[in-house]
């Protein structure tokens, strides 16, 4: 007979309540460009064009190319979409949010006392990562399921020793069991002979929004440099529900002859149906450097360099597993861990180290073109805490993952008083892909702009396309699914000039 207690609460104090992955590190990891209108329609291209209230976040010497104040105030609307396939089955989700793409103040002046010194304060706060979408995946398990995640999990540990967030709540509800304690292996009453229908819904929201403080500096209309102060503040919120259902009732007792299991006095009889909830919320703030130089070669031509320190996040998580079992006999079992209000848990965030070149050429004043190239190596990102739990987490980030490039490039026409702008980004993939392959990521980017004496309007279209390939649970016991992730963004920007 099955043992009647709550394996999450004999091994709640033995376990390290932790959910933290080498995901965590990437999502924050990788960001980018936003800030104005007139930036986001030249897909974030500024590291030697300057003079937009982006290159604090991006170049900071670019603000000294400054000869005015300047104030704006951005805003947009969002949609996003992803398209999910899953053993042939597809299905597709939307999400529309209004994020508050950022502001910019910068103050600008010559000295009095050295005309070739000229001077730039500068204030931004830009949004450089959105992160709301809904996924909704589907399919048949192929005779697979969960299960056999649970017992791989829960194989050659005690009951006591169980992933109280895992393999301990599936104990508790009924899907595995201790049938050898000799040897503590264990079965479960799911048997992956008949095909189940699978599901996970993922819905997430949130943003990376960047405080950046920023002064910069012009010789002689000539060289230019700048620093920015970075801090960045994260709110994300995530809620996955895996579901495993015998849709076909093939598991039923009254007409399945050879059950794995069942425990027909307590309602356990017949596998119908499973759920597993993750829901956490991370919450924080980190710091960062950033220093550039621009250098106006000639009159049509500017060079760019720009260095990013790693960020530092300081993070914590509220977070709650639950888990339920529905059985033909008429059993329904629930689990919830922690059991009363949820657990928190503080740990750090390190990002890479981030290096840009760039060039722009100017035409008289009719036309721009500015080109970005960042180096990133995604094997510097890692996590920590104290005592440090993710030893194993910072290993697998040097084994998985490998340096990789992102591309922006942006163009302006000025046909007074309109400004027309088109541009390119393209994201490398944290595993080294470029320009093609999964998890890279393509950004096609347009807009107009109008000035009037001190007064300007932008508007910026963006479009985002990626795929990646995606397991709703440990990929050794469960078909890959393949997401298509589409955003299209339309941000307007109103400033002026002083």
């Amino acid at each position: 007979m099955k043992l009647l207690f709550s394996v999450t609460t004999l091994s709640l104090l033995s376990l390290s309540l932790m959910s933290q992955n080498d995901i965590d590190a990437m999502r924050y990891s990788q960001t980018y460009f936003g800030g104005t209108s007139r930036s986001k329609a030249m897909a974030g291209s500024f590291g030697a064009l300057g003079a937009d209230g982006s290159c604090m976040a991006n170049n900071p010497a670019g603000i000294g190319l400054y000869k005015k104040g300047d104030i704006n105030l951005s805003f947009g609307l969002r949609v996003f979409s992803v398209e999910a396939t899953h053993n042939g089955t597809a299905s597709k989700r939307y999400k529309v949010n209004v994020p508050f793409d950022g502001l910019t103040l910068v103050g600008a002046w010559n000295s009095k006392t050295q005309p070739d010194n000229h001077h730039a304060l500068g204030l931004s706060c830009n949004q450089i990562s959105n992160f709301n979408s809904n996924v909704s995946i589907e399919g048949r398990s192929n005779n697979k399921s969960i299960a056999n995640d649970f017992l791989s999990s829960a194989n050659g540990k005690s009951l006591k020793n169980l992933d109280n967030n895992f393999s301990g709540m599936a104990y508790d509800n009924y899907l595995i069991d201790l049938y050898d304690t000799l040897t503590n292996q264990y079965c479960s009453l799911i048997n992956t002979k008949y095909d189940l229908k699978q599901s996970k819904t993922i819905e997430t929201s949130g943003r990376i929004n960047e405080w950046c403080f920023n002064y910069a500096y012009g010789y002689k209309d000539k060289l230019y440099i700048g620093a920015t102060l970075g801090i960045p503040s994260v709110s994300y919120n995530y809620n996955s529900v895996y579901k495993e259902v015998d849709d076909k009732d093939s598991m039923n007792v009254s007409t399945n002859t050879s059950p794995t299991y069942a425990y027909l006095s307590e309602g356990v009889g017949g596998f119908e149906s499973m759920s597993y909830q993750e829901t956490y919320k991370t919450t924080g703030t980190g710091y960062n450097l950033k220093l550039g130089v621009i250098y106006r070669a000639a009159d049509f031509i500017r060079l760019g360099a720009s260095f990013h320190t790693p960020t530092i996040y300081n993070l914590t998580d509220a977070y709650v597993y639950k888990m339920t079992a529905d059985y033909d006999e008429g059993g329904s079992f629930s689990t919830q861990n922690p059991p009363d209000n949820g657990g928190r848990f503080n740990y750090q965030i390190i990002t890479p180290m981030k290096m840009t070149g760039s060039i722009a050429l100017l035409y008289k004043k009719i036309g721009a073109l500015n080109i970005d190239y960042d180096v990133i190596n995604y094997q510097q990102a890692s996590l920590q805490s104290n005592p440090q739990e993710f030893t194993d987490v910072n290993n697998t980030i040097r084994t998985k993952y490998n340096q990789t490039s992102n591309l922006r490039v942006g163009a302006e026409a000025n046909l007074k008083p309109l400004f027309v702008r088109l541009g390119y980004a393209m994201y490398g993939s944290p595993f080294g892909e470029t320009f093609s392959g999964d998890f890279v990521r393509s950004f096609y980017t347009g807009g107009i702009g109008f000035r009037r004496e001190k007064m300007y309007l932008d508007i910026s279209f963006t479009k985002s396309m990626s795929n990646e390939n995606y397991y709703m649970y440990n990929p050794n016991f469960v078909d890959k699914s393949t997401l298509k992730n589409s955003g299209t963004t339309i941000a307007v920007t109103v400033g002026s000039k002083f």
